[in-house]
């Protein structure tokens, strides 16, 4: 005697489809909050991974540091522009005659525009940092590219140039970034002195910090927003360049020393 199979009924969806939806994006929302989290990764981490990739036999196009026998460094402020101290940075760079490198976010920069028209014209290098600031080895691969080309296209549009050097947010990259990243035709650059002025410990730490950190051929990072940095920023330069130091431009830096 054949007996009729009955399947149990499935259990029908609880949530409606805009509830659906609504999870979601809040799923997506926590996934990139994840990956906008700064975690910095200091000099030493920088050069062992270095290290690392030469042992491997792995060479990317990278700028750590200037030629260690020449007291030359280079300035870099990320995270910009910033309505409200990007101005005030301007200016005491044109007072010191120091040139630097803003390393803009995508969506900051297009905010702003007169600001990174601003930071060309002084002579300075307008470079990318990612159209949202996300740590680039938390998201799937095939947004890596995306981040990287987006913000290079706002910088192309606004300056009519593309550019060519390139900052992974907190220093946080592996070989597959690195890879798309001299696919895309850039340079990427790290570097030697990070006073942590993100954290905000007070302009005086930030100063005594960065004074401690600076070595020939180093690339300085600083911030774009934090008023603590500007409010210790002549001083730095003035003591760093009555030290013998001389700022240049990070494709300075890179001709003297070459791409490590």
């Amino acid at each position: 005697m054949n007996h009729l199979q009955i399947q149990a009924p499935v259990a029908p969806n609880k949530l409606s489809g805009k509830d659906a939806l609504k999870e979601l994006q809040q799923e997506r929302d926590r996934y990139w909050q994840n990956a906008r989290q700064e975690v910095y990764r200091g000099a030493r981490e920088i050069f062992a991974q270095h290290e690392d990739e030469k042992e491997r036999g792995l060479a990317f196009s990278k700028l750590i540091r200037g030629n260690p026998r020449r007291r030359e460094l280079a300035l870099t402020f990320d995270d910009g522009p910033h309505p409200a101290y990007t101005p005030e940075i301007l200016a005491i760079l044109g007072r010191y005659r120091v040139p630097a490198a803003f390393f803009v976010v995508g969506e900051m920069a297009e905010k702003a525009p007169e600001l990174v028209r601003a930071e060309s014209a002084q002579g300075h290098v307008v470079a990318n940092h990612t159209y949202h600031h996300v740590s680039l080895i938390k998201i799937p691969a095939e947004y890596v590219a995306d981040e990287i080309k987006a913000c290079g296209k706002v910088i192309q549009t606004i300056l009519g140039k593309p550019p060519t050097w390139f900052r992974p947010p907190g220093g946080e990259y592996n070989r597959e970034v690195a890879q798309i990243s001299q696919a895309l035709g850039y340079t990427m650059a790290l570097w030697t002195a990070d006073p942590g002025d993100y954290n905000r410990p007070g302009k005086d730490v930030i100063l005594q910090k960065t004074l401690q950190k600076t070595q020939p051929g180093g690339i300085l990072l600083l911030h774009d927003g934090v008023d603590q940095t500007i409010a210790c920023l002549p001083q730095m330069l003035e003591t760093l360049q009555k030290q013998g130091y001389r700022f240049v431009s990070l494709d300075d830096l890179k001709k003297k020393q070459g791409a490590k």
